[in-house]
């Protein structure tokens, strides 16, 4: 015996078409999970990776990238804040997607370390300690279409996510301001990387996770710099007053030139880099 088909009632049919219509689930981050561990929580996205690129890598100087024990705190829901935080010169200051450390401009020598140091086609390379890092736009990771905006390539260490060079419709942005960031609808507020200084963030616009490259909080951090590790003369006035040298001295290699800008536009700076510049005396050569 054959019973009749229930019909759809309105409440059903109603059911059905809300769970057809209801947006994909946003991804959580846009970390390759091949190359790294991401776990996600309340409020972070901690990062577990090696630091070893997921590319091929050429010989440009003595050394060759070794295996780290890197953990990066992302928060995940980051909150543009109208004071920035500085940007450390030296060691990571950003995490690539795929596990590879942003390290700042300088080398141990407060040098820009684009000028000085080989780069391999990628644009990367490792320190005397093995750990491989960027200090610009990665060349072989999410690579640009010519008419697009740039995908995500890393996230800051105050969660906000980084892009590639080009804005919408494959265009340089024109408005970004001295942190390397701006805002549109679509992303919210986030940074470009750029072929000149800064070359990846200028300033953070956000709260840093100050662990991340901390050298008492971070195992490996000592070695991840491009040097010895350990604090070296002036690294305190760096960390304090970068942002606002990269501001109102931008391009300005270390030297001469950089003192006497800062020197002129002191009274500009923060009170915590106009404190660190009194206590700073150059050591004696």
């Amino acid at each position: 015996m054959r019973f009749p088909r229930p019909a759809l009632n309105s409440f059903m049919a109603g059911t059905l078409f809300f769970l057809l219509t209801l947006p994909a689930q946003a991804k959580e981050h846009e970390f390759l999970e091949s190359n790294v561990a991401v776990q996600v929580t309340e409020e972070d996205l901690v990062v577990s990776t090696s630091g070893l690129p997921d590319h091929p890598w050429q010989q440009v100087n003595p050394n060759t990238p070794t295996a780290q024990n890197f953990t990066f705190r992302i928060p995940r829901h980051p909150q543009w804040s109208s004071t920035t935080q500085p940007v450390p010169a030296r060691g990571p200051i950003a995490v690539a997607v795929n596990g590879v450390a942003f390290f700042g401009p300088e080398d141990e020598n407060g040098r820009i370390a684009l000028e000085h140091h080989g780069l391999d086609a990628c644009r990367g390379h490792p320190t005397r300690f093995g750990v491989y890092h960027y200090h610009s736009h990665p060349a072989c990771i999410q690579k640009d279409s010519s008419d697009q905006h740039s995908p995500v390539i890393g996230y800051a260490f105050d969660g906000f996510k980084i892009y590639g060079g080009q804005g919408e419709n494959g265009q340089l942005p024109s408005d970004l301001d001295p942190c390397n960031g701006h805002a549109d609808p679509d992303r919210g507020y986030h940074y470009h990387t750029t072929p000149q200084f800064p070359f990846v963030l200028g300033c953070y616009h956000g709260i840093p996770v100050t662990g991340n490259y901390d050298r008492s909080q971070q195992p490996g951090f000592s070695n991840g710099r491009e040097g010895t590790g350990g604090e070296r003369p002036g690294d305190s006035l760096r960390l304090a007053c970068d942002g606002n040298r990269q501001r109102f001295c931008p391009g300005l290699a270390p030297g001469p030139q950089l003192h006497q800008c800062m020197r002129r536009n002191e009274n500009q700076f923060s009170a915590t880099c106009r404190a660190a510049m009194r206590q700073f005396r150059p050591p004696p050569r």
